[in-house]
């Protein structure tokens, strides 16, 4: 017998990858087939004596294939993943080291693709502009590095000797530039993860 939770992440699963191709309509229509689907599972399930996971592969086996409940719903098949939809997000993260036209072929393959939504594209392009190779040129500039504390001075005294004065360091500013490394590295990285995951469900059907 299987496991609730192996049974349960099935179900989901099954669920968001309706949802998932679902998502040209409108969210009010979209909520309320994923709503009716949920309440036939509940009731299929509520009718069984002993489930497993054999019958509850058999039960979405009979609900349908998403693709299938998709052209019901009466919304043309998706296209194929092209290869452009497989590299955009690559280039976009590391194509600015190719002179940063990687990073423009990045964008020109994200804008033409029907994967992504509009609000992805912007935050893809956005975030940020040369991906990781942006950062990378703004440590090199001195952009995000650390400010310099200073120069220690020192000056002649009595007898010969020597007087130094440490300069002082300013510790906000010290932890804000760690801060902005931290997050100008993350966010590009951030994107492309996000970018792969809304890529491979929609390959996922």
């Amino acid at each position: 017998m299987s496991s609730p939770n192996k049974i349960d992440q099935l179900l989901e699963d099954y669920v968001s990858r309706i949802h998932h191709t679902l998502r040209d309509l409108p969210q009010e229509r979209r909520d309320l087939i994923v709503e009716d689907i949920r309440e036939h599972i509940r009731t299929a399930r509520a009718a069984m004596e002993s489930e497993n996971e054999a019958q509850i592969r058999q039960l979405l086996d009979d609900l349908g294939d998403p693709e299938a409940i998709r052209s019901e719903a009466g919304l043309p098949p998706f296209p194929e993943l092209g290869w452009g939809d497989r590299w955009a997000p690559w280039l976009l993260l590391l194509g600015g080291f190719v002179f940063m036209l990687g990073w423009l072929a990045g964008v020109a393959l994200l804008w033409q693709s029907t994967v992504w939504k509009l609000r992805d594209k912007l935050m893809a392009t956005l975030i940020w502009p040369g991906g990781l190779a942006a950062v990378v040129y703004a440590l090199g500039l001195g952009i995000l590095a650390p400010a310099p504390a200073g120069i220690t001075r020192c000056t002649g005294g009595p007898g010969g000797t020597m007087h130094c004065t440490r300069p002082t360091v300013n510790h906000l500013l010290l932890v804000l530039a760690i801060i902005a490394m931290v997050l100008a590295t993350a966010a590009p990285i951030v994107v492309n993860i996000r970018l792969i995951r809304i890529r491979n469900r929609f390959g996922a059907r």
